[in-house]
């Protein structure tokens, strides 16, 4: 029951924003778009990333690294005359490694990816339940030694909790475990700072004012996926992004490339 009413939600939501998109222009300033995967069909090939790229740049979008974005965001440097895109993966999927990076590296492009340590490390019975019950798709996790060449190679890795929980809760102790505990173990392996924390299912809502307390005394940058529409909620301490996938129809991606404010 619950698979057919997301389908039926999906397939309305894609026709009502084919009827907004038909006239949206890409809006200047700088957006950070946030996606999982390249596509829930697994034998899609990385051309679906590639070919949007190609499409997005014909429709007047730039590219920039994802850390001269935060840069930009941060400084208050938002152009008025171009719009710019940086991007950054959730949850680190395999394909993130295998079908993604391929794509960026072939437009120089540096993304981040925010990960979760136990979904690499857990046993076979954690990684199936959090595939099947927390992040709802049949996708292995990157590996640390994946990890490890995407950071050598000027890719941000970032935390986004040890076990994808929601952090809508006020206790200090379970938030410093999944919050601080997944900084730690990260630094572990790549033996670099973790600078960077995307709170778990993106949306105001799970993540509590003591949430963000415990976040951002831990990392110097914390984001959500929601309020696209503002730089920045919270009273300026965390950036949003905006929710997209690679194989999203090009005027869906145009669509939310709106103006935004301070």
């Amino acid at each position: 029951m619950k698979s057919n009413y997301l389908m039926y939600r999906k397939f309305f939501r894609n026709m009502m924003i084919d009827v907004l998109s038909i006239v949206s222009k890409p809006r200047p300033g700088v957006h950070i778009l946030n996606g999982h995967f390249l596509s829930l069909d697994n034998s899609a090939s990385p051309e679906l990333f590639h070919n949007l790229l190609y499409d997005l740049k014909n429709a007047g979008v730039g590219f920039i690294n994802f850390t001269d974005a935060v840069n930009r965001i941060t400084e208050l440097n938002i152009p008025t005359d171009k719009c710019l895109v940086a991007f950054t993966w959730d949850d680190g999927f395999e394909e993130c490694f295998t079908k993604i990076k391929p794509v960026l590296d072939e437009w120089n492009l540096k993304a981040a990816f925010f990960i979760n340590p136990n979904f690499i490390d857990g046993s076979n019975v954690y990684k199936e339940n959090f595939k099947k019950n927390v992040v709802l798709t049949n996708k292995n996790p990157m590996t640390w030694d994946m990890i490890k060449q995407l950071a050598a190679e000027g890719h941000t890795i970032g935390a986004h909790t040890l076990d994808h929980l929601s952090l809508n809760s006020t206790d200090v102790d379970f938030l410093k475990h999944q919050i601080a505990g997944s900084k730690i173990r990260i630094e572990e392996q790549l033996n670099v700072e973790v600078a960077h924390f995307a709170f778990p299912y993106g949306q105001l809502k799970y993540i509590s004012l003591t949430g963000v307390d415990v976040a951002c005394s831990t990392f110097s940058y914390v984001y959500s996926q929601d309020n696209y529409r503002r730089y920045f909620s919270f009273n300026g301490r965390v950036i949003n992004r905006r929710h997209f996938e690679c194989d999203w129809p090009l005027k869906h991606v145009i669509y939310f490339l709106k103006s935004k404010s301070l």
